[in-house]
């Protein structure tokens, strides 16, 4: 069995980001629920051109399944790096939750290296960028994988000592 060197999970939980969707998803929900207890339970109208009650209803129900589903996938979200001697396996649920492996004969380069989400990748998550696939949930520090075919990938970290040791342990078998 190939013995594991490194293993991270990562999650979106950043402040910087949670405050902001917190204030947003209850401001819009606190809006709906006001309007939808002001036109269907209390009888009158809400606003100057007042949708229909049925609008209202599906407005409402839309406004907290989208709210639902975008906290649902804060909470499910997280990067799972896993550093083995003879290759890397990636999990990224709710988005791939069947592990990824990357053999070591796969990869012609790889490095620790800090690099700048938002102008090589877009940001964080799932990304495509001009320098190749990032997979990264927060912060500047990646394994950058260079393959063989020419593909590039990199894979966000929080523990840049720990997979700079675990890369420098895989066994080469080329």
């Amino acid at each position: 069995m190939d013995k594991e060197l490194f293993k991270e999970e990562q999650r979106f939980d950043q402040l910087w980001l949670k405050v902001p969707l917190y204030v947003l998803a209850i401001s819009n929900v606190t809006l709906f629920a006001y309007g939808f207890y002001h036109q269907l339970i209390a009888g009158e109208p809400w606003g100057d051109n007042p949708m229909s009650d049925i609008g209202l209803v599906f407005a409402t129900g839309l406004v907290f399944l989208i709210w639902g589903a975008v906290f649902f996938l804060f909470e499910k979200t997280k990067l799972i790096t896993t550093i083995y001697e003879k290759e890397i396996r990636l999990r990224f649920p709710p988005f791939f939750s069947k592990e990824k492996a990357i053999p070591i004969q796969m990869i012609k380069k790889m490095e620790v290296r800090k690099y700048n989400p938002i102008t090589e990748f877009g940001g964080w998550g799932l990304r495509y960028g001009f320098r190749g696939k990032a997979y990264n949930v927060k912060g500047n520090i990646g394994l950058q994988l260079n393959f063989k075919n020419g593909k590039n990938l990199l894979i966000g970290t929080q523990k840049e000592e720990q997979v700079k040791w675990a890369i420098s342990k895989m066994v080469r078998a080329d």
